[in-house]
């Protein structure tokens, strides 16, 4: 699946395209999309298939995943994806420690039944905050009507 984060003027815009030519579109508003970022770094790189993107990427709507009453009803796996990417944001933003993430997704997760925490260290930790750390500032460097083009 490609994603595609197209920069406005006042507003930026979420693309995702499957393979089969169906696509899911959605403004995200004038906020740089960091939490879009955050989603596709860690669900791609701890094998998320039932994150964000897994689930659009087996036909739901950005729109779906934004109600809350389907939102309640998506599972464990795609709370952690959320979970992770909240938490990836915070240490990106310099809000929360490197060192501390793992300690927050274990925090988050004893509260909510059925997650399955991955196995992480401190080089994996490393490696998704940087991969992060990259994309916000490729997006930063894109111009007005300008793409970054991610492959899910």
């Amino acid at each position: 699946m490609e994603i595609i984060i197209a920069k406005g003027k006042n507003r930026n815009t979420l693309t995702c395209k499957r393979k089969d030519g169906t696509f899911t579109k959605m403004n995200l508003g004038p906020d740089t999309p960091n939490h879009d970022i955050a989603h596709y770094v860690v669900e791609k790189e701890f094998n998320l298939k039932n994150g964000f993107y897994g689930k659009i990427k087996t036909g739901m709507t950005i729109e779906q995943l934004s109600d809350k009453e389907v939102i309640k009803n998506l599972g464990s796996e795609t709370w952690l994806a959320e979970i992770m990417a909240r938490n990836l944001q915070s240490i990106g933003s310099g809000a929360a420690k490197t060192e501390q993430f793992i300690e927050l997704i274990h925090w988050e997760a004893q509260n909510i039944n059925g997650i399955k925490v991955p196995n992480m260290n401190m080089t994996d930790i490393e490696k998704i905050k940087s991969e992060f750390d990259q994309l916000c500032k490729q997006w930063d460097l894109i111009p007005e009507n300008g793409e970054l083009k991610l492959i899910f």
